[in-house]
């Protein structure tokens, strides 16, 4: 099977499984749904860090606890996540060598915290002001996971699209060698035109803020990008697993995803 088909036919199979989680699935479903993809992710990354898989047991026992004990204020953590991602992206791009180190010495702690950070925004995923239990089921709120699913695929299509299409101007980095800067304008351009254009169909009121707020966003799926390519060189892969085939693992699939919830969470849901 090519390359081509492979990821299709996994794409196929991730949308039909979210299309059943969403249409027919309970509160209880999505919330183990949550569970074990962090959980798999988590184990991807013990696997690529080199790290014992004896703590995935741990991991899943902070999960549970911070999460049923309502330990740690979304809304404080989407600020302080979003600050270490604006302090890594600064790394990145010009202390890179210092970063993949730190990456590397401190792989335990960078594994937990990206991935303790993106399951607490999952698993609360409902307004700020609903924290305490009211109207705080999260397949009440399912829109909120479709739009940013939406979202994030919208804007890496526009981006590859855009790269093919217009991409000539490679951009000056070994991370990530193949990315164009026409492709990053051209998702920028045409994301917030898309948003503008839907919004004002549907009566949407929104903002400069909200276009703002788009354009952080945007940035956050595509350094998320960045980020994983980063980190798959520090550990010398070239994917997290080959769990999913012609996309490589879930870490690979999560990249942008880790990235933008922070901003995605503050702009929706605060």
């Amino acid at each position: 099977m090519s390359e081509f088909f492979k990821r299709l036919a996994t794409i196929t199979v991730l949308v039909s499984i979210l299309a059943l989680l969403f249409l027919y699935g309970s509160n209880t479903s999505l919330e183990i749904a949550i569970y074990l993809i962090t959980l798999l992710a988590f184990h991807e990354w013990l696997n690529i860090s080199s790290k014992s898989k004896y703590y995935i047991l741990p991991f899943f026992i902070l999960l549970y606890l911070i999460d049923h004990n309502k330990w740690i204020d979304i809304a404080l953590l989407s600020i302080l996540i979003l600050i270490l991602f604006v302090i890594m992206i600064y790394l990145t791009f010009n202390h890179e060598s210092y970063l993949r180190d730190k990456i590397k010495q401190y792989s335990l702690l960078y594994g937990v915290i990206i991935n303790l950070s993106f399951f607490l925004f999952l698993i609360n995923l409902y307004p700020y002001d609903n924290r305490l239990g009211i109207q705080s089921n999260l397949i009440e709120n399912k829109h909120y996971f479709i739009i940013l699913i939406s979202l994030v695929s919208f804007i890496d299509m526009s981006a590859y699209i855009s790269g093919k299409l217009v991409g000539k101007n490679k951009i000056t980095s070994d991370i990530s060698p193949n990315k164009t800067y026409e492709g990053y304008i051209g998702a920028l351009a045409f994301t917030i035109f898309t948003f503008i254009i839907i919004s004002n169909y549907f009566n949407f009121e929104w903002t400069s803020l909200d276009i703002i707020l788009l354009l952080i966003f945007t940035i956050m799926v595509f350094y998320g990008d960045f980020l994983m390519s980063l980190i798959k060189r520090v550990f010398e892969i070239k994917d997290s697993s080959s769990l999913l085939p012609g996309h490589g693992g879930i870490l690979d699939r999560l990249d942008s995803y880790f990235t933008s919830l922070p901003i995605f969470y503050l702009w929706f849901l605060f």
